[in-house]
């Protein structure tokens, strides 16, 4: 880990819109084992993360970290990419051009699902 990271990891973490998943994808991503192990459990969660990824690209590098959190964690970053172009064509970027994302909460909930069945 790269001491640039860290420290726009900490500068991030100084702002007004870190969420629980966001926060331990960048703890992981430093390094840093996080208290809570938290998925983004609905759209709101996960655009904490996209603006997490935006914000610091280089947090995309630490995907395969992020994915040995937890099976669920494996899912979310195996299906990153479905999962931000959901979210876009739906709301846009940090919900630019709505204020519901059902279509992204179904898939969040089905990804969750297939992975309590398996």
């Amino acid at each position: 880990m790269s001491e640039n990271l860290a420290l726009k990891v900490l500068e991030w973490t100084a702002g007004d819109d870190v969420g629980i998943s966001s926060q331990c994808m960048a703890f992981v991503s430093c390094g840093v084992k996080p208290k809570y192990k938290c998925t983004p459990s609905d759209p709101a969660d996960l655009n904490r993360c996209l603006k997490l990824v935006k914000q610091i690209p280089e947090i995309k590098d630490k995907f395969d970290q992020i994915s040995k959190i937890s099976n669920h964690w494996k899912s979310v970053i195996d299906n990153w990419d479905l999962l931000e172009k959901t979210f876009i064509d739906e709301v846009g970027f940090d919900w630019c051009n709505g204020r519901r994302a059902p279509e992204t909460y179904k898939l969040m909930k089905e990804l969750e699902k297939k992975v309590k069945t398996t």
